[in-house]
């Protein structure tokens, strides 16, 4: 009985990390700013734009990521979450 409660602290700690992981990354993408805990998977030759991959959600991003780019940064981005769209932007 005593192992109980160190599992339910153990599997609150992993579920906090995750919601904390996968809000920064969100809240990265609505400040048009690329993620830091989603990995890239597929990256086009700009060297960001892209699908980045993180635990339970995925985020296809496009941007300006070349030295020569007016504008650099993330331009537009699609947010899913379990498969399911979230949220979309884009930068004017």
């Amino acid at each position: 009985m005593k192992n109980k409660p160190k599992k339910i602290i153990f599997l609150l700690s992993l579920f906090f990390l995750w919601t904390a992981a996968g809000y920064t990354d969100f809240s990265r993408l609505n400040a048009f700013e690329t993620p830091i805990f989603a990995r890239p998977v597929h990256l086009a030759d700009d060297g960001g734009s892209g699908t980045y991959w993180g635990p339970g959600w995925r985020i296809e991003l496009r941007g300006n990521f070349m030295p020569e780019d007016e504008y650099p940064g993330v331009t537009y981005f699609e947010y899913y979450l379990f498969g399911k769209l979230i949220q979309t932007g884009i930068r004017d």
